[in-house]
């Protein structure tokens, strides 16, 4: 479907989406800000972390401080830090990303880049959205001004085994098989993946049933993402 093909309806339901999650991502910053200036022991990119939202620091000349471990597990060469910065490889996308940063410096000119997202194309892969947001005002360390998070479309990592583990009373092999089918993988894939026999697979998922209280995978992976 292309933009043109939208009804009035579907843009404003899109819009709404829209403001909905940068209003949300925002409050997370906010609250990972606060976290990190209370000396909670963890910087803002960890405290996001923690809430698997991948998040770079930047300093007020736009040089990195900080990256957590969500966001180094998106980068590959369209997407890296190059000579202490943020780099993009795709043209049009990395001009946005420098507007963007420069308009942040001044909140009058940010409050309408804000509101649009840099859609990165990726080579081989779906795109990432990136997103830039100013932390004037709020509580900080290290001379962070800016983070900037990323969101890679595509299948997310399930919940990590040991937490599903300690959640459902799963045995170790059976954590494992429902992490990787919480990412909506099918059986095969599953089983393929482990490198286990796709009838071992199907056992282990007959008592992940029965300890989830579920009765299709589908009903399992609604369950399982539940899992934070």
């Amino acid at each position: 479907m292309t933009i043109l093909d939208m009804s009035s309806e579907d843009c404003q339901l899109r819009a709404e989406e829209e403001r909905i999650l940068s209003s949300f991502t925002q409050r997370l910053i906010e609250i990972a800000a606060v976290s990190a200036a209370e000396g909670a022991g963890t910087s803002i990119t960890g405290a996001l972390n923690t809430m698997r939202l991948p998040a770079v620091s930047l300093d007020r000349l736009g040089f990195v401080i900080d990256v957590n471990s969500a966001a180094r597990a998106i980068f590959d060469n369209n997407i890296k830090i190059r000579d202490g910065r943020l780099f993009i490889r795709e043209v049009e996308a990395r001009a946005l990303l420098k507007a963007s940063l420069d308009a942040s410096c001044d909140r009058f000119k940010f409050v309408s880049v804000m509101a649009e997202p840099i859609i990165v194309q990726r080579r081989d892969k779906l795109p990432v959205i990136l997103r830039v947001w100013p932390l004037d005002g709020l509580a900080h360390e290290h001379d962070v001004r800016r983070m900037v998070t990323l969101n890679a479309l595509g299948p997310k990592p399930g919940p990590p085994p040991a937490i599903l583990a300690k959640t459902f009373q799963f045995n170790g092999p059976e954590s494992k098989l429902a992490s990787v089918l919480a990412r909506g993988a099918p059986l095969q894939t599953a089983a393929r993946e482990l490198q286990i026999p796709w009838q071992t697979a199907r056992n282990q998922l007959k008592s992940v049933f029965a300890k989830t209280q579920t009765h299709s995978q589908s009903e399992l992976v609604a369950l399982l993402m539940q899992v934070k």
